[in-house]
């Protein structure tokens, strides 16, 4: 198995540009690539699609917008907020449980690795591709034009910062104890709040804007 450890060292705001960002987004693409093709071969994947966009997206939607478009915004940025928020809390809890019998260096190493290489996969897949596709699928090429136009702003940017957050466990899946991952992620809090500030921007442009 493969791991990466980005440097703790100057060129702060560049650093997290590094190889766990990139496993991140290569896995990232293989999901988005699996969902989108997935979908446009199997009904079934089209259905369970379908249900999950109503649920997640479409109804709430709805709903939150009879309040403004303030709340709109407040969902938008909560909704989005969550795989970076689980991305440095997944890696703490590990850190803090009492495992019995203690966990390895190894075995630590695995769960904090497979947790970005699955969230990033799962991201990519219902995130992107498999939602690329029913809009194609739905509307054929008029629907998944405005789909991209509705989102070749702030689709980029959420993107950029989701993934960055959701590379963290791999980031520092390499430290030596759970003390050393827990000063690891105190140390890289400043990512998660960049992140933060950066999907409230991009909840905004989404929402006041529509690019």
């Amino acid at each position: 198995m493969i791991t990466y450890q980005a440097p703790y060292g100057s060129c702060a705001q560049l650093k997290y540009v590094d190889q766990s960002f990139a496993v991140a987004v290569a896995v990232f693409s293989l999901g988005a690539l699996t969902g989108g093709f997935l979908v446009l071969i199997l009904s079934p994947m089209q259905g369970i699609i379908i249900s999950l966009l109503q649920t997640r997206v479409i109804t709430p939607v709805r709903t939150v917008s009879r309040f403004g478009s303030g709340a709109l915004l407040l969902l938008v940025f909560l909704n989005n907020s969550i795989p970076p928020l689980l991305s440095f809390a997944y890696p703490f809890v590990i850190a803090r449980l009492n495992w019995t019998p203690p966990l390895t260096k190894r075995r630590r190493c695995v769960l904090l690795t497979s947790f970005t290489v699955l969230s990033a996969f799962l991201i990519g897949f219902f995130g992107l591709g498999a939602t690329l596709s029913m809009g194609w699928i739905l509307g054929g090429q008029e629907l998944l034009f405005n789909l991209l136009k509705g989102a070749w702003v702030h689709g980029p940017i959420e993107l950029t910062a989701i993934l960055l957050c959701a590379s963290e466990p791999l980031r520092i899946a390499e430290q030596e104890s759970p003390t050393d991952l827990k000063s690891s992620l105190l140390h890289d809090g400043k990512l998660l709040a960049i992140c933060l500030f950066i999907l409230m921007l991009s909840a905004g442009i989404e929402v006041f804007v529509g690019v």
